[in-house]
């Protein structure tokens, strides 16, 4: 949020998207927090992972093997040292994972990504992708315009405050998702 103190960590315009929790991420992560059995014992891609926070609950909840991915070099940071203080084990990948083949993980999770049109036509095709390859993918967002409602299935809600709002602001519900892709 531009009137946020976090910008003025912005380089070109464009913010340091890892130095805070955005509310798909929080909501994401608290999910798989009250429901550890969902990537328990199982591998887990964190897609966009931005300061780690959701890839640090997958792998409190017991994952076998996280890999936390972003396109910022600053995150893949964030996540080496936010992954330190919380004692997790967290591969990083720092890459562009939506052009390319389905990775072997299999659970995806996406948390808050769906907050510009481009970026969302990108992500929406690869989780087809990787829904065809039989990889679950759980979403976590506060209402986006871009989010892909008619190819999701609310699993979980939550109260939150997004980032920057006043802390007097009135929690708004954000929802965990599971992407079930195209609905007939």
């Amino acid at each position: 949020m531009p009137q946020s103190r976090v910008w003025k960590l912005a380089q070109d315009g464009v913010p340091p998207y890892w130095a805070w929790c955005w509310p798909g991420g929080s909501v994401l992560a608290r999910h798989i927090m009250a429901n550890p059995e969902t990537v328990a014992g199982r591998t887990v891609l964190d897609l966009g992972t931005g300061s780690g926070l959701v890839a640090i609950a997958a792998a409190l909840g017991g994952a076998s093997q996280v890999v936390a991915c972003d396109t910022d070099a600053n995150a893949i940071a964030a996540v080496g040292l936010n992954a330190a203080l919380n004692s997790v084990s967290i591969e990083t990948r720092l890459a562009d994972l939506l052009d390319g083949p389905v990775p072997e993980a299999e659970i995806i999770l996406v948390g808050d990504l769906f907050y510009e049109s481009a970026l969302a036509e990108r992500v929406i095709a690869f989780l087809d992708r990787c829904l065809g390859a039989d990889r679950e993918i759980y979403v976590g967002d506060i209402g986006r315009e871009h989010l892909p409602r008619d190819r999701m299935q609310v699993i979980g809600s939550y109260p939150l405050v997004d980032f920057g709002e006043p802390a007097t602001a009135q929690p708004r519900p954000a929802h965990a998702w599971r992407y079930v892709g195209p609905m007939a």
